[in-house]
């Protein structure tokens, strides 16, 4: 995925003010890349948005997923690591509307309501700024082009980031029975070839998107099933049975 030099060219950003929706960040952190050289995919990226709040993005390379936090506080781009305890924090107590907030330089996930320090995050969380984070704008496609259905081939453990963000965004919205997420895809005009995109409908501000992957083609359904019994026939049968 494209990158760009970063805005801030090495500058420390200033993450004070910043604030983030706690519930929203296991949506997009099965996106975040593992055990990479690319040590700046290892984080989330965040860039306020010009309509208020902020993008929270995470991509491997492969797939990105990306949510507009709409009550996110964030005043420049900053690219954050978080530790496992840290989205642990942030997946729990879902009716309190936890919040990521900074506090002496370090993250915090807070209680919504009484601002109850409920996990703090050790040492310094900004990831170096000199590396650009890959450029959202580039991945996603245009609205105009974006087609209801999946073509192509892609990989079984892309599509299983979307089913497991679909799954956090279930819990997110404080649904109990997470056994039957909804994912709608799409493809990109037409394109057999291109990448697919990912939408999930408990979560309307979510968007994936999945790079595709060479394969041999497969066409239709397979051959035997060209030779099977008419239904009219299986009645037959039963009734013989």
């Amino acid at each position: 995925m494209n990158r760009d030099a970063s805005n801030n060219q090495g500058a420390r950003p200033v993450i004070s003010n910043l604030r983030l929706t706690a519930k929203l960040i296991p949506i997009i952190a099965p996106f975040i890349a593992k055990n990479d050289i690319r040590y700046y995919l290892s984080g989330i990226n965040i860039r306020p948005h010009k309509s208020g709040g902020a993008i929270i993005c995470a991509t491997n390379g492969h797939a990105l997923g990306a949510i507009h936090d709409r009550e996110a506080v964030c005043d420049e781009e900053v690219t954050l690591r978080l530790d496992a305890r840290m989205l642990q924090s942030c997946a729990g107590n879902i009716r309190g509307n936890r919040i990521i907030k900074v506090l002496n330089d370090r993250l915090v996930v807070v209680e919504g309501d009484s601002e109850a320090e409920a996990y703090i995050q050790a040492g310094d969380p900004v990831i170096n700024p000199s590396m650009g984070y890959p450029r959202y704008e580039r991945v996603i496609p245009a609205l105009e082009t974006v087609q209801p259905g999946l073509l192509g081939s892609y990989a079984a453990d892309l599509i299983l980031l979307v089913e497991r963000a679909a799954t956090a965004a279930e819990k997110a919205r404080g649904t109990l029975k997470t056994r039957f997420n909804a994912i709608q895809f799409f493809n990109v005009n037409g394109n057999a070839s291109g990448s697919a995109v990912a939408r999930i409908p408990a979560a309307e501000d979510f968007i994936g998107v999945i790079m595709p992957m060479r394969a041999d083609a497969v066409v239709g359904i397979p051959s035997w099933c060209g030779q099977m019994a008419k239904v009219d026939d299986l009645a037959a049968m039963e009734s013989a049975s």
